[in-house]
């Protein structure tokens, strides 16, 4: 029977601690690369490339410290570096403007977690059967017309019972934003 030194067991826990905070933040490292590039396919080919970077440097991440930020700045690196490979491309930001970009989409990353926290307390708000709505289209990807049917509901009062379930939740979200109950 193979058992497994120190060594290799502290590896295994750090890579699993890699996949699960790469899980969490792996759309919004995605949505920061997709600003700052022009086409979505290099897009995909940059954030593989920041994965790899990121998965072979985890070592330096400090456990603790903010992934998404660690992760932000290795992609803005990558950027910096494939900028001064494809000088001749046509399509160019100028340094001031990536680094414009770079400030305002970290900004926008901020409000997005506080508004997602917001969210996640207003959806708790909802009636039971609205939550399972919520559930049921965003969670596990259902299509309107499936919930509809599972449900013995016709596909344009659903459409009617989501608008009514958006508005809630926006205005639910923008009130405590507004309150100050957003969390710094």
């Amino acid at each position: 029977m193979y058992k497994a030194n120190n060594s290799e067991r502290e590896n295994g826990s750090q890579n699993e601690e890699f996949v699960r905070l790469l899980l969490i933040y792996q759309k919004r490292i995605f949505g920061f690369i997709l600003v700052m590039v022009p086409h979505y396919s290099d897009a995909e080919d940059l954030f593989q490339e920041v994965v790899m970077i990121m998965c072979r440097r985890f070592h330096e991440f400090q456990p603790g410290s903010n992934f998404l930020a660690w992760a932000i700045q290795i992609a803005r690196y990558e950027l910096c570096n494939i900028r001064k490979i494809k000088r001749r491309s046509r399509i160019q930001f100028s340094t001031d403007t990536i680094e414009l970009l770079f400030d305002q989409t970290c900004r926008q990353l901020s409000s997005l977690d506080q508004r997602l926290t917001l969210l996640e307390e207003c959806i708790k708000k909802l009636e039971p059967e609205d939550r399972m709505l919520i559930y049921r289209r965003y969670e596990q990807g259902m299509k309107i017309k499936d919930i509809a049917q599972q449900i013995g509901r016709s596909v344009n009062q659903l459409y009617r019972g989501f608008g009514r379930i958006h508005l809630f939740l926006r205005h639910c979200v923008n009130a405590q934003m507004e309150r100050g109950k957003a969390f710094p």
